[in-house]
């Protein structure tokens, strides 16, 4: 028996990541200009500014993030937004759209950079905020979390604020549940396969045509799994990159494919969470082995806040 509402087959979430204006650049008090996923492959930081980088970039926060919004409005499709606070906040017109749409927004760090050697202070710091400036500005609660570029300190953080999920993790193909001090924490892995990202990097999608039949190939093969066991498929996307017109016809193309299909449920994250909690629920006593391989809890992970700020 599938997971998901109505036994539905598969569950499709896309995720735009909204990171412009976040980046790492020199007028916030960064070394260097931003250098990775810029928009266009190449470019190398600078120790100032660089302006054909900052293009690209609010060319994403304009454009871009308004034709993929249109985009998915047309199918009235509902997504996730993984945000970052500081772009959010230099956005207020894309908050007011996001408070009057059913779209979900997640945390995605205060600024979009590598927190790998953030003090833990600082980046408890910007866990706040950033759930804080989603609150504020776009009136909807975040109750999940990807930072990407994360330190060993993320996932205790945001579990320590209280966030039901996170996706920081690309282990495997449905969620699965780690074990903490007094409860259980979700994990929705994300994808970097299915992701809009490889228009960018060598082997990758060489073109819209390209990114098209990545998307399809990886749908049916899970599509054709699904007929014996649950599947979720996550679509990642930046304004920057798919908001480009040829790149937004590949994924309207892809949108009509799937939407052939039966079976198939488009949903935002936190829906995922939601039904994978009711219907999949933790059960500490049952033994792994016993327990039905394809809805499996995955061996659990003791992770305590003690933890917090060990390397």
């Amino acid at each position: 028996m599938s997971p998901w509402p109505k036994n539905a087959r598969i569950a499709v979430n896309f995720v735009l990541n909204y990171e412009e204006d976040a980046e790492r650049n020199v007028r916030d008090g960064d070394g260097e200009s931003e250098s990775y996923l810029t928009g266009f492959p190449g470019f190398t930081a600078r120790h100032g500014r660089h302006e054909s980088c900052e293009s690209f970039f609010r060319y994403g926060a304009g454009p871009g993030c308004q034709r993929l919004l249109d985009l998915f409005a047309d199918f009235n499709i509902p997504i996730t937004l993984f945000a970052c606070g500081l772009a959010l906040e230099r956005n207020r017109l894309l908050c007011e759209c996001l408070e009057a749409s059913d779209h979900e927004v997640a945390g995605h760090g205060w600024r979009w950079i590598d927190y790998h050697h953030v003090p833990v202070e600082k980046e408890r710091e910007h866990v706040l905020r950033t759930l804080d400036t989603i609150s504020r500005l776009t009136k909807k609660k975040a109750t999940g979390w990807y930072t990407g570029r994360k330190s060993y300190n993320t996932r205790l953080l945001v579990i320590e604020a209280g966030v039901h999920y996170d996706s920081d993790a690309y282990d495997d193909d449905l969620p699965y549940y780690l074990q903490y001090k007094t409860g259980y924490h979700l994990i929705i892995p994300y994808s970097l396969i299915t992701n809009d990202c490889n228009y960018l990097v060598s082997p990758g999608w060489s073109s819209p045509e390209s990114g098209w039949n990545n998307l399809r190939f990886a749908f049916d093969g899970l599509y054709r799994e699904s007929a014996k066991r649950p599947a979720m498929m996550t679509i990642g996307l930046h304004c920057r990159i798919s908001g480009h017109p040829g790149r937004a016809e590949a994924l309207r193309r892809f949108i009509e494919y799937i939407h052939k299909r039966d079976g198939v449920w488009i949903c935002r994250r936190e829906d995922i969470s939601t039904c994978w909690r009711k219907n999949v629920p933790p059960v500490k006593t049952t033994p792994l082995s016993s327990l039905p391989s394809l809805l499996s809890i995955r061996p659990l992970e003791f992770i305590d806040a003690c933890d917090i700020g060990k390397q």
